[in-house]
């Protein structure tokens, strides 16, 4: 019986990050569309250049409610799968729509090279600032970090957290590819697990909350006797 289980979990896994995939490829041909000028334009504006949308694979999610799900199902996938996934929503109706909509998208990826879930900034209207994709079997928030999947590659070391996907993308921009953060969660211990046999480099935003969230990840990388440093930024 286990087997089995562990069979079907497995298929369904491998379905979910090739749907993911397909799903990044369709936001990312949205961001080059004429749909996506406001969003090339709020990338421009914070100092993005066209290699490092690229390479994080930035995207964009249309405004209307099912131009993703219309593009799934044409590739063959169920509406099921799309909300299991956290790309679509049901409703108490039984309406299927997209999550995302009328948002930056950033892929988050895990260090095997597959993509777990997205994070979407909201560039005008109502709405949380950013939505994160659900927990799904493929993803688990207090699981993963933010870029860890080029952090890694890049060997330098040690790692550098910070709070957001934008403070991620501009460091690695200016060649600083150590970074790391956070996927939309307050730190967690398995977050934390996963750099701490390195030196690790707090630089949280120099606000109130960010000083409070720079002494709770001291606390959980302390645990683990990790050598630690504070970036401060004034």
């Amino acid at each position: 019986e286990g087997t089995q289980q562990n069979e079907e979990r497995y298929r369904k896994k491998q379905q979910i990050y090739e749907m993911n995939r397909d799903a990044a490829r369709f936001f990312r041909e949205a961001l080059l569309s004429d749909a996506g000028k406001e969003a090339q334009e709020y990338l421009s504006k914070r100092g993005l250049e066209g290699q490092t949308i690229a390479k994080f694979g930035i995207g964009y999610s249309l405004s209307n409610w099912d131009s993703l799900l219309k593009h799934l199902e044409g590739k063959g996938y169920n509406r099921s799968l799309m909300v299991e996934a956290g790309l679509c929503i049901m409703n108490e109706k039984g309406h299927v729509y997209d999550r995302f909509r009328g948002r930056v998208m950033f892929p988050i990826i895990n260090p095997s090279g597959n993509i777990i879930g997205f994070g979407g900034r909201i560039l005008s209207g109502d709405g949380a600032k950013y939505m994160n994709s659900p927990e799904s079997v493929v993803y688990d928030k207090g699981k993963n970090l933010f870029a860890l999947n080029l952090a890694k590659k890049c060997e330098r070391g040690y790692f550098i957290l910070v709070e957001g996907y934008m403070d991620v993308i501009s460091l690695h921009q200016a060649g600083i590819t150590a970074a790391v953060a956070g996927c939309g969660t307050a730190l967690t211990r398995e977050q934390a697990r996963l750099i701490s046999k390195s030196p690790v480099y707090l630089c949280y935003d120099s606000d109130e909350a960010g000083i409070k969230a720079c002494e709770r990840a001291a606390e959980i990388f302390k645990d683990f006797g990790t050598k630690l440093k504070v970036i401060s930024i004034p």
